[in-house]
């Protein structure tokens, strides 16, 4: 159902996320801005367009303009993705959790709140292709069985800078808003200590969703599948 009810004063955290009370006195949370991503996305695809349409005309080389189609392509795919992580919301009470987006000033949420039996900090480590080291953390709620609602995520480049993953994996992760860096990226460990070595974006959006949901926080640390490039 879209709701336009009028949104209370926000609050901002390190992650750049956002927080406010509904009319049920519920915690709401939003993710951040992608306007970076999306510029980070547009920006390149327009100077491929620029440039390859100048070559096909200037130096006739009609087969230039595939190169703006295929730039034209990817920024179809991948703006709309983009947009559609910026927009998720999440409804916190006590022992639930509801999501739903935002478009504008509407909020369109999900039928119904689902039990939450714990949030789940988990860290993997990673080795990309250039032989730079470092960590992705995530913050989840685990709900029903093995069901789990991914509520942050945040790369951690080791020596270097702590971004939101809200740009992708690939090319664009860089474009994200950058966060405080992690104090140990490529400690691991399954305990508490993990708290210690995680952004402290991440350590504040756990607290804050903790105290909402009034659950315990699990820890968890592996092998990244996905590295960010």
């Amino acid at each position: 159902m879209g709701d336009t009810t009028p949104q209370q004063s926000r609050a901002r955290l390190l992650s750049h996320y956002s927080t406010w009370r509904d009319p049920d006195g519920r915690l709401v949370v939003q993710t951040a801005s992608v306007r970076g991503p999306v510029l980070g996305c547009l920006v390149p695809t327009a100077l491929v367009i620029a440039g390859s349409s100048l070559i096909a005309i200037v130096g006739n080389f009609p087969g230039m303009f595939g190169l703006s189609v295929l730039a034209l392509l990817f920024a179809a795919i991948a703006v709309p993705i983009l947009v559609r992580q910026g927009s998720r919301l999440w409804a916190l009470g006590s022992g639930s959790i509801q999501v739903g987006t935002a478009f504008g000033g509407m909020q369109r949420w999900s039928n119904s709140s689902r039990p939450a039996r714990a949030i789940v900090v988990r860290r993997e480590i990673w080795r990309n292709r250039k032989g730079h080291t470092g960590s992705t953390d995530f913050v989840f709620v685990a709900c029903d069985r093995d069901s789990r609602v991914a509520v942050l995520k945040v790369f951690n480049w080791a020596g270097q800078e702590s971004r939101l993953a809200s740009g992708g994996a690939g090319s664009l992760a860089r474009a994200a808003p950058t966060v405080p860096t992690a104090s140990g990226p490529l400690v691991v460990t399954t305990n508490a200590t993990l708290m210690a070595s995680v952004s402290e974006a991440v350590r504040e959006l756990t607290d804050v969703v903790r105290g909402e949901l009034q659950v315990l926080v699990t820890y968890e640390c592996g092998e990244a599948l996905q590295r960010p490039r």
